[in-house]
């Protein structure tokens, strides 16, 4: 969970949010224009639990506490890098983990080469699919200016070159992913961290082989400025990409959607930056995403 508290017994809310149902007792509300998550219903418990990214000015009023369903990642996830108490379930209804338990191990390795072989991506309701392709000969031929998670306000920065391919990794066997802090990235998902990997176009295609297309599925678009674009998905409101067109040819695709083998990092398909979280000076809860940036590094160096 990357972050919520609760209201009883319910909140006053303004405008009509659309419901998803994710359990017998869970229903997700979130913006049915720009797909942000903003709380969910707990019915057995007549509470709500809101997403803490929606929540302004944070600093000082959310304090991450702790990590739950932690089993469902496989390899630990965020609580790689956020420090926390970790639940392998639901808080205090299953195992409390042990720091040694939560798995932490960089995956330095190359991906594989095996051409044939694809990453299945979905939402939860399973209305937007589709799969990314390792990276070949087609993923190099794009130009585009590094993001803010390489380079720090990158139109501005020299330090890399729009045709330097900074989204191939591991000799090109990988793509890049990082997390980021920005208050676009917050509001529009309802979270204080947003996790990307960034892949070519060329690389993300529709089950049926056929190239990627922002109509698909339950896909909606949200235009935050005139030149960046957000789908997300109109049934149960997961983000699933980010693009521009003064980035044209890769694709920021939301890891979430990721379902890896080995787990949410997606650690045999991606490789991590760790220098920084993207936009992090401009964080909205700063002990939090201080935490993140700490646990990145120190993650790296183990």
């Amino acid at each position: 969970m990357t972050g919520g508290f609760s209201v009883s017994p319910t909140l006053r809310v303004k405008g009509q949010p659309v419901r998803y149902p994710t359990s017998d007792y869970l229903t997700r509300c979130f913006c049915g224009q720009c797909g942000a998550f903003v709380y969910n219903h707990d019915s057995d418990l007549n509470c709500d639990n809101i997403a803490s990214g929606v929540v302004g000015k944070a600093q000082g009023i959310v304090e991450f506490k702790e990590h739950i369903f932690v089993d469902d990642t496989k390899d630990g996830g965020l609580s790689s890098w956020v420090s926390g108490t970790a639940w392998s379930g639901h808080t205090e209804q299953s195992e409390k983990m042990q720091p040694s338990s939560k798995p932490r191990r960089k995956n330095n390795a190359a991906g594989t080469a095996d051409p044939n072989e694809v990453l299945k991506c979905h939402c939860q309701c399973r209305g937007v699919q589709f799969n990314i392709t390792h990276p070949n000969e087609a993923s190099s031929n794009v130009s585009s200016p590094a993001p803010d998670v390489l380079a720090p306000y990158h139109f501005q920065s020299s330090q890399n070159s729009p045709d330097s391919a900074w989204w191939l990794r591991a000799n090109g066997t990988k793509y890049l992913a990082g997390t980021c802090a920005c208050n676009s990235c917050r509001l529009s998902a309802g979270y204080d961290i947003q996790a990307w990997a960034f892949v070519p176009e060329a690389n993300i295609q529709q089950l049926n082989g056929e190239k990627l297309d922002y109509g698909m599925g339950t896909l909606k678009r949200y235009s935050h400025s005139k030149r960046a674009y957000r789908e997300f998905c109109g049934t149960c409101g997961a983000t699933v990409f980010w693009h521009s067109d003064e980035r044209p040819g890769v694709v920021d695709v939301s890891v979430g959607l990721l379902d890896a083998e080995e787990g949410a990092k997606a650690d045999n398909w991606l490789e991590w930056t760790t220098d920084r979280v993207s936009f992090e000076e401009c964080a909205n809860n700063k002990s939090l995403i201080s935490k993140l940036s700490k646990g990145l590094k120190d993650w790296a160096a183990e």
